[in-house]
């Protein structure tokens, strides 16, 4: 998870995604992140991965987290995720319904993202912009954090149904 997360950070460091949507970064790091962690099964694989991903980017000289400050909120993005893959495995839940609850704890996890743009002294609380600005920027954020923990989702679970025995072909 730890390789993953020096990859995530180059990609947020380097890549660029010309979106100018508030939360669309959650896409360079958050599915390689959630896909991995269900993948090798590593209990605080997501926020260590996440933790890894916010050192490697700031030392390259990427903004993510707002800074050191605000680096808390996004490892608690990495948290939910875990805790969210815990569940999962412990409760035996369905394909489906775990895609999707995968991807309600990817908008959560990238809202509490948001909440540091809050905070932080370029952030929306010392904006003139309005609700109707913060609202939008916590829907960006909320779908954007749902779209990449639907994608990291789909392929760990993919990947692990692939990996899973076929008990039709045990006899053979």
């Amino acid at each position: 998870m730890a390789a993953l997360g020096v990859l995530a950070g180059i990609a947020v460091a380097y890549a660029r995604m010309p979106l100018h949507l508030p939360g669309h970064k959650v896409m360079s790091w958050m599915p390689v992140l959630l896909a991995g962690r269900l993948l090798t099964g590593a209990r605080a694989g997501a926020a260590t991965g996440t933790l890894l991903t916010i050192l490697t980017t700031l030392a390259l000289g990427g903004r993510l987290a707002g800074g050191v400050l605000l680096l808390p909120m996004v490892i608690l993005a990495g948290v939910l995720l875990d805790c969210a893959a815990v569940f999962i495995e412990r409760r035996k839940v369905p394909p489906w319904r775990a895609l999707f609850f995968l991807a309600l704890a990817g908008a959560a996890g990238n809202l509490a993202c948001f909440v540091k743009r809050l905070a932080g002294p370029d952030g929306a609380i010392f904006s003139n912009a309005g609700a109707h600005a913060l609202i939008a920027a916590a829907g960006s954020y909320a779908l954007f954090g749902f779209l990449a923990g639907l994608s990291g989702a789909a392929v760990g679970l993919a990947g692990l149904a692939l990996r899973a025995p076929n008990p039709a072909r045990q006899g053979e």
